[in-house]
């Protein structure tokens, strides 16, 4: 593998019987790399990274670098994930980018460490990569990385998030995901504030498994960590100018730099608007945006060994929601069917007056998404001999309205609302060793305070089925606090251990819930609430993981954890909100992961594998229970007593020859029901009783897609003064199969787009060209039913495009 390639040679691999591999990245590699195939023939290979004379550092066993995140992106603005090569330089960076592979580091493991030499599997993207694509927000994110699902639940605003198939969802605003949002390592456990701007980041991580050792909150499905730019030493700015299909405008900007030899500042700021891609039958347009987002970051030096970082944000969203579509006809109204939309892109929307009057809306408001977040957090870094202490104090407040018709329908069969007001404190303490011995380790205390006040209303008057209204309140209290460790032993150069602990108590406390049945104005039930209900847990986790370096570069683990989800509580309309509020318990996980990270700089070539196995206890799934007085089904989020999962990831990144970057990734699961039965129906019994109807699940397949597949091509050639970039990229899912029924499955897609980036070799300014989906394929994103006979799907966007004109100082 120490020849040169050439890219007759590179083309000739996918090229057979003059046509085509069927290969996605082959047809990538062709599309990118055919206007290059107008210069040399063969090219030079690229020098080899200089290797580390330190023996623990060669073998990949010791950290590079010491303190917290101590990448500068603008000294090497190729560094590139094991998933996507970075195709475009950040607005402040002043070096033209290299073509060669780096090694990344990250700070998964709460020290900057090569994530070469971390034992899990890690998928990083950088800042770069998320412009050039023009990744908005968390739901565009699932298509850059393998093994992760983003979904709008039923369309709305809130994202269910789920890694390897371990995902939660529920529309309700008031329960844990089984993914963990981190913010510069701020936890966010309220779901429907996590969709917020992504702008003026550095790179994302996505941990893959249950994470609880190193991290403030217990998850059973991974990690998502948003790292944020920082402030600057020199004054920097950049400002970025964004126009695209459907009218969708995007500006962002931002300027940093020093105030004086101590205190450093940065202030960015993004808006985007328009952007609407969906109609109903009269023509109105839907799907606009309409929101902006501030963020002031200041670091200060108190002294050489005491640091403090203030970051204060705030969000601001006024955007149209999603609209449903319907699939299939609608037998939802007796005697009735109306005809599935001939169009995924056609939505209807409209409500009735009784509903729109509880609500506070006309009837024929557009669905709407509106939430707004601020929030300030600071941390402290204490430097001692043999030690850090860091202090992470964190306060955030979230409010949200948003008015979503998940009936599809102008009439109100099943539109739904939501008021909520949510706010969480947290503070968490930790001491991390310095990273000069054999013996690495950190351990904390964390505390978090989360208050919500939520009100759900429902529009069943037009509904056969219900004909009222529901309108549920609540307001629920979480306190948790919890103590946790890890360390790593160096055994020797090639071989280490690391073992973790973690021990977290949570209790959670549901208060004053009612559900409420209006009709013409009157509430029917108001006798139907409960004013305290609880659930509680002490729960221990803990991680073990060997590492082993057969050679230098390679490096085999092997790890045991243990994660852990809250439990919580049904907030859906009721008939028994006694019945539907018992809670549901924690659910657990047991990872058993083996994994291989190889690089290869003579072939500028990483390959990572890994292979998992998990034991799943009480998952936490959407189901019902039932009225024994009535027979009336309840919606219920239950327990499933066993369940397992298996499968792996394999990531790829290949720099053939200069400036020419590859990559790929798999994400493989499958996962069933070992022991579970589910409420299937009623039946009445002969003494005016009611018995359930229970259907055994084992053996039914965990709802997610089986496969997931990314990959790209980048080339850059220069041209005298200016660099050109063209890249092409592509993301494929497998069927979703829905625990509802085939019918509900969710067909298998793919998704192709493709970039070009021009800019000078001082990258003072830069335009770029991208397209999403560029073969403009249609496909849904969730597939679902609200009411019998009312079938709603969430079709994904078409086609897209956009022209980006960024300048910095």
């Amino acid at each position: 593998m120490g020849t040169a390639f050439t890219q007759d040679k590179l083309m000739g691999s996918c090229w057979k019987n003059n046509s085509l591999l069927l290969s996605p990245l082959c047809v990538s590699i062709y599309l990118t790399l055919m206007p290059s195939c107008l210069e040399a023939q063969a090219l030079p290979l690229m020098p080899p990274k200089s290797k580390n004379t330190n023996p623990l550092l060669q073998a990949g066993q010791l950290p590079e670098t010491r303190g917290r995140d101590t990448v500068d992106t603008s000294k090497n603005a190729a560094m590139l994930s094991l998933e996507v090569a970075t195709n475009q330089l950040p607005l402040d960076s002043k070096a033209a980018p290299s073509a060669e592979n780096s090694d990344l580091i990250v700070t998964a493991e709460r020290r900057s460490e090569n994530v070469q030499n971390i034992g899990s599997s890690i998928s990083v993207l950088s800042g770069d990569t998320l412009t050039t694509r023009n990744v908005n927000n968390v739901f565009d994110l699932q298509y850059q990385t393998p093994s992760l699902q983003v979904t709008p639940q039923f369309g709305s605003g809130q994202p269910a998030f789920a890694i390897r198939g371990v995902g939660f969802n529920d529309y309700s605003s008031n329960n844990a995901p089984t993914v963990g949002i981190y913010i510069d390592e701020v936890a966010n456990p309220v779901p429907f504030a996590t969709n917020g701007m992504m702008f003026d980041i550095q790179r994302v991580e996505v941990l893959r498994g249950p994470q609880g050792t190193l991290y403030g909150r217990n998850t059973t499905g991974g990690a998502i960590n948003y790292i944020l730019n920082k402030p600057t030493d020199t004054y920097k700015g950049g400002l970025s100018v964004q126009y695209g299909r459907f009218n969708a405008t995007k500006i962002d900007g931002y300027v940093s730099g020093p105030i004086n030899d101590r205190l450093r500042f940065r202030l960015s700021g993004q808006t985007e608007q328009g952007g609407a891609w969906q109609h109903n039958e009269q023509g109105a347009s839907l799907g606009r945006t309409n929101r902006s987002a501030a963020r002031f970051l200041l670091d200060y030096d108190a002294n050489d060994t005491l640091k403090l970082e203030l970051n204060i944000h705030g969000s601001h969203d006024r955007s149209d929601a999603n609209g449903l579509h319907l699939y299939a006809p609608m037998t939802a109204l007796p005697g009735q069917t109306y005809p599935a939309d001939q169009s995924r892109y056609m939505t209807h929307w409209g409500t009735s007056s009784a509903f729109a009057r509880e609500v506070g809306i006309h009837p024929n408001t557009k669905p709407f998404s509106h939430i707004d977040t601020g929030g300030v957090s600071l941390r402290s870094e204490q430097e001692f001999s043999f030690a850090t202490l860091t202090d992470i104090f964190s306060y955030d407040r979230m409010h949200r309205w948003e008015y979503d018709n998940f009936d599809a329908f102008n009439q109100g069969l099943a539109d739904v609302a939501f008021k909520t007001n949510a706010q969480v404190f947290a503070n968490e303490i930790r001491l991390t060793s310095n990273d000069t011995s054999r013996l690495t380790w950190v351990g904390g205390i964390y505390y978090a305070h989360q208050s919500l006040s939520d009100q759900y209303q429902s529009g069943f008057t037009d509904s056969p089925i219900y004909g009222t209204d529901g309108d549920v309140n609540y307001d629920q209290r979480v306190n948790t606090i919890s103590g946790f460790g890890q360390a790593t032993y160096h055994i020797t150069p090639q071989l280490r251990v690391t073992g973790g602990v973690r021990i977290e108590h949570e209790s959670r406390d549901l208060l004053n819930l009612t559900s409420h049945y209006i009709t013409n104005g009157v509430i029917t039930n108001p006798e139907n609430g409960v004013a305290h209900r609880n659930t509680s847990f002490t729960k221990p986790t803990g991680k073990f993981e060997i590492q082993y370096n057969p050679v230098s570069n390679d490096m085999i683990y092997v790890s045991f954890t243990r994660g852990v989800k809250s439990g919580g509580f049904t907030t859906y309309n009721s008939q028994n909100d006694a019945l539907s509020a018992e809670p549901f318990k924690p659910e657990s996980l047991l990872a058993y992961e083996i994994g291989n990270k190889l690089s290869l700089p003579e072939a500028h070539l990483k390959l990572n594998i890994s292979g998992f196995y998990y034991d799943y206890r009480n998952q936490q799934i959407q189901s019902a229970t039932f009225n024994t007085m009535n027979g009336g089904m309840i919606g219920q989020i239950v327990n499933a007593p066993r369940s397992h999962l298996y499968g792996g990831e394999v990531e790829a990144t290949w720099t053939p020859i200069p400036n020419f970057t590859l990559s790929q990734s798999a994400g493989w699961a499958v996962g069933a029901f070992d022991r579970f039965s589910s409420l299937g129906g009623v039946q009445k019994l002969a003494d005016n009783a009611y018995a359930g109807i229970y259907v055994n699940r084992k053996g039914d397949t965990l709802p997610f897609p089986k496969f997931t597949l990314n990959g790209s091509a980048s080339y850059r050639w220069t041209i005298g003064d200016f660099y050109l970039t063209t890249g092409m990229n592509y993301s494929r899912r497998s069927p979703y199969h829905s625990l509802f029924g085939s019918f509900y499955n969710v067909p298998a897609y793919t998704l192709w787009g493709a970039d070009i980036t021009l800019t000078p070799k001082d990258a003072r300014w830069t335009v770029a060209v991208f397209g999403k989906n560029i073969f403009n394929k249609r496909y849904d994103v969730t597939r679902n039913f609200f009411i019998s006979g009312d079938h709603v799907a969430l079709a994904g966007m078409p086609a897209t495009w956009g022209v980006r004109v960024s300048g910095s100082f």
